[in-house]
């Protein structure tokens, strides 16, 4: 009797120990992929120094982040991250050209050398030899940015306007620069639909074309599914975009996936397609290794196609996609540029997709099609571009104070790049906000800036 009461006791314990496991293991592998991600990413692509990316980079997230202890190896360009008792354990790694990537059952998959290209073309800047463009007040524009800098309460890291195509004012937080390569988030989501429309302009495929993924075969409904409704994000597939909850469809598919388009391609349909729109990550990775599928089939891939078709005819060589252990794009979250070059991308949307060299990179009507209100979107949302248009509802608008027009890439923590067709505007700013919404956080800087060129 005793014995058994024993083994009963011994079972309970065993199975809380268990219960505990599943719950922890999880998260703590979020935790420790996000913090090595995320460390790599800032000590090999962005070439900051390690001690201070280590010590401020996770200030203001949640204090586990703490207890997870990384470990930078420069020899082996990696970082590894454990929690108390090594739990989570995950390692990043770093590769030329292609940034970090996040291990997932052994070493990311190999890829291809890829091709140099030119280093990026200089901006000219309002000067002695530049003239500043009509209607410009100068001073308006630096006092908006020292004031923004001053105090830097909003976590500004760097700031760039341009009119014309003319720098007018540039401002970066110490420790970066105009050479400093910066984290999209979900900016990237605007490289990953000009990279579609690179490849509709080669003729890879249209938007009104099937897209298929292997997930689907044998299910009609998915297997109907268009380029279209994913990139406009009214595919009508579930995914959970929590970000607060460990475990949820996002952060699983950044940072404990192999094949973030996998995590997101076995997602069920919700809504009919085209009818519901519902901001999805999981999409875009969909939609970024679709692309790369497409030109496989012809002999090419993603990565060398974006840098011959798309970045180095814009002048753009800072460029750097980050990719799975699988080996494909996360067009969702993980692109490195300096300003300047998110500046340049933004550029070719006011060039109506014609590159600097003049060559048209976009089909005609590109432009115009992404800035097409997503069904049910309430008009604020494009083809993975978010658009100004007042709220129908609520008459409010994401940037008060800058034109309806005006469209937008941007990402978590206030990554944006704003452009302003009718002022040939652009106005690139990166950083790090947190604590408070971004968008509302930083409008009145926007609006200031913009103010100033129409005078």
């Amino acid at each position: 009797m005793k014995k058994q009461a024993l083994f009963a006791v011994a079972v309970v314990i065993a199975l809380a120990i268990a219960a505990f496991w599943m719950g922890v293991r999880p998260a703590a592998r979020m935790t420790a992929g996000y913090k090595a991600k995320i460390a790599c990413s800032e000590i090999f692509v962005a070439k900051r120094d390690p001690a201070i990316v280590l010590a401020q980079e996770f200030d203001g997230l949640p204090s586990a982040l703490n207890y997870f202890t990384a470990r930078v190896d420069k020899t082996e360009a990696s970082v590894s991250v454990a929690g108390p008792l090594t739990i989570g354990k995950r390692r990043a790694s770093y590769r030329e050209g292609y940034g970090c990537s996040l291990h997932h059952d052994g070493r990311p998959a190999p890829l291809p050398t890829l091709p140099v290209i030119a280093s990026s073309m200089p901006w000219p800047s309002a000067g002695e030899n530049t003239p500043l463009p009509d209607g410009v007040d100068q001073d308006a524009i630096n006092a908006a940015l020292d004031t923004a800098f001053a105090q830097n309460t909003l976590g500004h890291r760097g700031i760039i306007v341009i009119i014309d195509g003319v720098i007018v004012g540039e401002r970066y937080a110490p420790g970066f620069s105009k050479d400093t390569p910066m984290q999209s988030w979900s900016a990237a989501k605007s490289v990953t639909a000009t990279l579609a429309g690179a490849a509709v302009h080669a003729g890879y495929f249209n938007m009104d074309d099937r897209l298929l993924a292997p997930e689907w075969e044998g299910d009609q409904q998915r297997q109907a599914l268009r380029w279209d409704d994913l990139i406009h994000m009214t595919s009508g597939l579930s995914f959970d975009e929590n970000y607060y909850k460990p475990t949820s469809d996002a952060n699983t598919m950044l940072f404990d996936a192999r094949s973030a388009a996998g995590i997101a391609a076995t997602k069920p349909l919700a809504h009919e397609p085209g009818t519901h729109w519902a901001y999805s990550s999981g999409t875009s990775n969909i939609l970024a290794r679709a692309i790369g599928t497409a030109l496989e089939e012809e002999g090419g891939d993603l990565f060398s196609f974006a840098r011959a078709a798309l970045f180095a005819p814009i002048g753009a060589s800072s460029f750097v996609l980050e990719p799975d252990a699988s080996g494909n794009f996360i067009g969702s979250s993980f692109v490195y540029a300096t300003l300047r070059d998110w500046a340049r991308l933004g550029q070719l949307y006011l060039d109506d997709g014609v590159g600097a060299n003049g060559v048209r990179l976009l089909p005609a009507d590109w432009v115009d099609y992404v800035r097409e209100p997503a069904t049910d979107s309430n008009n604020q949302y494009g083809a993975q571009l978010w658009l100004n248009h007042p709220n129908p509802q609520t008459g409010e608008q994401r940037f008060p104070g800058l034109p309806s027009e005006t469209f937008s890439m941007q990402g978590h923590e206030g990554q944006y790049v704003i452009i302003i067709p009718s002022a040939r505007m652009l106005i690139v700013r990166f950083g790090v906000t947190r604590g408070t919404r971004p968008a509302p956080a930083i409008a009145p800087l926007f609006a200031d800036l913009y103010s100033a060129s129409q005078n």
